[in-house]
């Protein structure tokens, strides 16, 4: 994502678009609650639905007009304006395709972590960048003041997680490796890969976690 391109969304689209991507936080919630293997399936049903969606969106005037109507204002230009192009998936369904895959790679604890870390650094990121940005690095848009919020709120996520704050079970991982899932996430974030940071950084992030629990074991 440019620079230009996060201007075009206004800063009220862009907290509706984070609180929204923060809605996404009820997944593990969700798939703790119901049972196995039924939240697999839940989650499997609801990327495919989501994927179909943007589909249709690029093809039928009608989907596009009625998706665009509700969700429009939250969505970057390239996300938006798709009808009779390639399809693009937006961020909301890249968020719910991204859980479905941590759960279908990893233990449930790291996938939970890994998705928790990054959707609450994202979100920081995003409203801090937006607001207090002065300073750009790696890509175009991003920024250290919002990357630092990125490390510092996705940090605390896997401490809470791991710390037994929280009133749900305790995510059974080293507290080094969710820190470290922290760090490795924001660089991802903030870094120009060709593939949407809605995938890529809670992958890197699961994938930092499981590294560092096989080199140093708890």
């Amino acid at each position: 994502m440019k620079h230009q391109e996060a201007a075009q969304l206004g800063f009220g689209g862009e907290i509706y678009r984070k609180l929204l991507h923060l809605l996404a936080l009820g997944y593990p919630v969700g798939y703790l609650l119901i049972p196995d293997p039924w939240g697999l399936w839940v989650m499997v049903a609801m990327s495919v639905t989501a994927l179909t969606a943007d589909w249709l969106r690029s093809r039928h005037a009608a989907s596009h007009a009625f998706i665009d109507r509700f969700f429009g204002f939250m969505m970057r230009e390239r996300e938006r304006d798709v009808l009779n192009q390639q399809a693009v998936f937006n961020g909301a369904t890249w968020v719910t395709v991204s859980f479905t895959v941590l759960i279908l790679l990893f233990p449930v604890d790291v996938a939970i972590a890994a998705f928790a870390v990054f959707m609450i650094g994202d979100a920081a990121a995003a409203i801090v960048g937006r607001t207090f940005g002065r300073t750009t690095w790696a890509r175009d848009d991003a920024t250290m003041e919002g990357s630092v919020a990125f490390l510092v709120c996705g940090g605390a996520m896997g401490w809470l997680l791991v710390s037994g704050l929280l009133p749900w079970p305790v995510v059974e991982i080293p507290v080094m490796a969710v820190l470290g899932a922290a760090l490795v996430a924001m660089l991802l974030e903030a870094a120009p890969l060709p593939l949407n940071d809605n995938l890529i950084t809670p992958l890197g992030a699961a994938v930092t976690i499981m590294g560092i629990i096989t080199l140093w074991p708890s």
